[in-house]
């Protein structure tokens, strides 16, 4: 079975057709990773400085992708869009960033300056895992 990107919008925002598009290539280039989806989880991605927001919704076999903020979210990544588009290329480490990294230690550090914001972080360590490596193109 290959899992599937679904667009709830007839036009995607230009973050949600890009996370839609990242995320339809890693899951070709990588099959293994559509069992992250089996267990359902809302994700809400907002670059705060050109005012976009995009919800995903994990699914089994299928990822929707909407504009804005849909519905109840596990977590909310909140950070500018530079800091947004270089997560996917983080290495990662059990779905974390690894701090052993220049880039990991990197994204910590702005986590602690709070140049980035997870809200859910701590209730949803796993989920905030599973999103990352979705998005990993590592």
């Amino acid at each position: 079975m290959t899992a599937r990107v679904i667009y709830g919008d007839a036009e995607p925002n230009g973050l949600a057709a890009m996370l839609g598009g990242l995320i339809e290539g890693n899951l070709a280039a990588h099959p293994d990773r559509e069992a992250l989806l089996a267990k359902p989880a809302t994700y809400t991605i907002v670059a705060h400085d050109i005012d976009v927001a995009v919800s995903l919704r994990f699914a089994p076999g299928e990822v929707t992708v909407r504009n804005g903020v849909v519905g109840k979210t596990d977590l909310m990544v909140r950070t500018d869009s530079d800091t947004l588009m270089s997560l996917s290329s983080v290495p990662l480490k059990f779905g974390l960033p690894d701090s052993m990294t220049k880039e990991g230690r990197e994204v910590n550090k702005k986590l602690l300056k709070g140049q980035l914001k997870v809200k859910g972080l701590m209730l949803h360590t796993g989920k905030l895992a599973r999103l990352n490596k979705v998005l990993s193109v590592n």
